[in-house]
């Protein structure tokens, strides 16, 4: 691997961990006062991907401040995202419905996410 993609990929993993903070913290809030679970995943998701795109923007990927460079990226980061919800959401559902507990799930699920995120956003996204 390159210096610029073994930088990249650790600025994003920075980015992330931040953002899975957001994430994880919002979905254990919304959860504490009975916010539904999908809802509150859909919601987490939504907050640390507001987080996860803006670091990852104006950080890890250093792109301008354009805005021919912010619309290209942000709708390809939204259709990234409405993936990666339908799939976490699928796997959180699909894994507490097995009796596995709910914030282990939500963790576990998130942390397998950053790798195909990294891959699409470093190869679609940010290009």
């Amino acid at each position: 691997m390159n210096r610029v993609i073994i930088k990249q990929l650790l600025q994003y993993g920075t980015v992330g961990v931040f953002a899975l903070g957001v994430d994880v913290g919002t979905f254990l809030g919304l959860r504490a006062v009975g916010v539904d679970l999908v809802p509150a995943n859909v919601c987490a998701r939504f907050s640390g991907a507001v987080a996860a795109y803006s670091g990852n923007y104006l950080w890890t990927f250093a792109k301008p401040p354009k805005l021919s460079d912010w619309l290209r990226s942000s709708w390809r980061y939204a259709l990234l995202w409405v993936g990666a919800t339908l799939l976490s959401t699928f796997l959180l559902s699909s894994l507490t419905r097995l009796g596995a507990n709910e914030t282990a799930s939500k963790l576990g699920v998130e942390m397998l996410m950053p790798v195909l995120n990294f891959l699409i956003a470093r190869r679609w996204v940010f290009k």
